[in-house]
């Protein structure tokens, strides 16, 4: 077990600053670098993660490890990601003694619309390893990869089972977001999809260092991927459709969809499909919740996939 002067290095902006000068390093605004030091918010993750000596953690954003060890003290294994050098022989220098840490020095994602392969496969080889089923996702998310990082969790093949995330503010109120905001959206609707998310707790920027420039809050994201399961018969379709709902949100429903310009499918079989769902067709499709954006591209997928009329 790690010694407790390693454990309880206070995570204040003068120890951060005196850890990071000795290295000459300083927080990168390209990374997104804002490291959490209310002492409070970082020792009440792991119980909001409700982590127990069996769970298997990913965690985005290693930093210095301060949450890292947490982690470590609470579960069975953590997998933790930085992308920056520098702070990644650091963190490594610093979590040394804990022996369920593997630590990875790569990007999370290959693409904005892909993780880093390397990544599940390390920790779907070690899953399989080790007779474990899912992971918890637990990260001080840096802003600037959020919303690719959360879509492609929720949407991959990781058995992810709960996420506790550090958000941008904004960024929550879009997960959480009702029909007709104007946070609704994209975002809103994959959430959905796939999970429940509360918000736990908003943020000042005080409480960061070096202070953002926005508010965020800690989320709590439950994964339910058996929620829709059956219900959408082509995931990638379903998703063009909301892209053009949500693209020209302005617009009505039936002028956002002819932007699809599906060869066999005319404005009347469009129209009747919107009115068979007992809908105005002046309606938009940003006032539409996920249950009535299904049943809308199941409607007008087997018509593409028939070309009949209704």
């Amino acid at each position: 077990m790690p010694q407790k002067e390693i454990n309880f290095i206070p995570h204040t902006p003068a120890v951060l600053k005196q850890i990071f000068g000795r290295r000459g390093i300083s927080p990168n605004k390209r990374f997104g670098q804002n490291f959490l030091i209310d002492q409070n918010t970082l020792l009440s993750i792991p119980d909001i993660a409700e982590l127990n000596e069996n769970d298997v953690v990913l965690e985005i954003g290693t930093g210095t490890g301060g949450l890292t060890r947490l982690l470590a003290e609470r579960s069975r294994h953590v997998f933790t990601v930085e992308v920056d050098k520098k702070l990644f022989e650091m963190a490594s220098d610093i979590l040394k003694l804990y022996k369920n840490v593997t630590l990875i020095n790569e990007d999370i994602l290959k693409t904005k619309h892909e993780l880093n392969p390397d990544i599940p496969t390390l920790i779907h080889n070690w899953l399989g390893e080790h007779d474990q089923t899912h992971i918890k996702v637990v990260s001080n998310l840096p802003y600037n990869i959020s919303t690719p990082v959360i879509i492609n969790l929720l949407e991959g093949d990781l058995a992810v089972k709960l996420m506790v995330l550090m958000l941008q503010k904004e960024i929550t109120e879009r997960m959480a977001a009702m029909p007709g905001t104007r946070e609704y959206g994209f975002l809103s609707i994959i959430i959905q999809l796939y999970s429940e998310v509360s918000v736990v707790k908003t943020l000042p920027p005080d409480v960061f260092w070096p202070k953002p420039d926005v508010y965020s809050a800690l989320v709590k994201v439950s994964v339910h991927k058996e929620k829709y399961a059956g219900r959408i018969t082509d995931y990638h379709f379903f998703k063009k459709i909301i892209h053009a709902i949500f693209t020209s949100r302005r617009k009505t429903l039936l002028n956002s969809l002819e932007q699809l310009k599906l060869s066999n499918i005319s404005r009347d079989h469009v129209k009747k499909v919107i009115e068979s769902m007992q809908l105005d067709e002046r309606v938009r499709g940003e006032t539409l919740n996920l249950d009535q954006l299904i049943c809308l591209s199941e409607a007008i997928g087997n018509l593409s996939k028939r070309g009949i009329s209704v």
